[in-house]
């Protein structure tokens, strides 16, 4: 796995906001344990507490996470279905949804809550019978018998599309490195647009990456987990929002790092 991959992930489990507020719970548990010998720890200790409580509460009761959500999602709403801004050379569509542990377990296709990455392509594929396909990202993670590329197979399979059409990217690890390798698989002469389908929540940032390509794509979002208008304060459903505020802010944290670090030439890309 790259250094750059190892870091981000590592960082990832520290960063990733459910985990980091319980992190500042246990710390502030802790100092108010310690202040029971020493008063200086008291006050740090209600800080801690009370800000991480009141953050998961926000996040957690309240439709915040979805307002988070809101900006990137709607950036490229309007190409959602648009399928008449061709003439088109493919189809790329990012891994992201598969399951592969599942999947080789049971050799059964299985995905996240993401399964529309690959639902919306094989649509897609139906309805431009004649275009290429490429399926980015496909490394086996942790020695398994399965990567994304092969639970994407079964699935193209079983909705009776042509394997023949797909070209299967297997070394990317990242939304950059899908831009990279991606770019390596289209043919010369391929110039025409490609449809780049993502989940909505991620386009801006496969947008970002992918402008830094030669490639010439649309972007067509898929998979909202809003409606893009204001749904009420009060929200109970705790797992799901807390859920949608890890994929937001890592979304946020991906823009900006693309961006310092040169992967993107724009903090919050726009369609061209």
């Amino acid at each position: 796995m790259a250094w750059d991959n190892i870091i981000s992930r590592s960082a990832w489990v520290i960063l990733q906001p459910s985990n980091f507020l319980i992190f500042i719970l246990i710390a502030g548990i802790l100092l108010f344990k310690l202040s029971q010998y020493s008063s200086k720890y008291k006050k740090g200790a209600n800080l801690l507490i009370y800000s991480s409580v009141f953050m998961l509460s926000l996040a957690g009761f309240t439709n915040f996470s979805t307002w988070l959500l809101w900006p990137l999602e709607g950036r490229f709403s309007h190409l959602t279905n648009n399928t008449e801004l061709g003439p088109y050379s493919g189809i790329i569509v990012l891994a992201g949804s598969e399951k592969p542990a599942l999947s080789g377990t049971f050799n059964q296709v299985t995905f996240s809550e993401h399964g529309e990455r690959l639902t919306e392509a094989a649509k897609l594929a139906n309805m431009f019978p004649d275009l290429p396909i490429i399926h980015s990202g496909g490394v086996r993670r942790n020695g398994g018998t399965w990567s994304e590329n092969d639970v994407a197979k079964l699935f193209f399979q079983n909705s009776e599309i042509n394997i023949g059409r797909i070209r299967f990217e297997s070394e990317s690890y990242n939304t950059h490195t899908n831009a990279i390798e991606t770019e390596k698989l289209i043919a010369y002469n391929e110039t025409n647009k490609w449809f780049l389908v993502t989940s909505a929540f991620h386009m801006p940032r496969a947008v970002a990456a992918f402008q830094k390509t030669s490639i010439n794509f649309q972007p067509y979002p898929v998979g909202y987990l809003t409606r893009l208008k204001r749904q009420g304060f009060l929200n109970l459903n705790v797992s799901e929002n807390l859920m949608m505020l890890d994929l937001a802010i890592h979304e946020y944290i991906g823009l900006f790092a693309y961006y310092i670090t040169g992967r993107s030439n724009e903090l919050f890309p726009a369609a061209k």
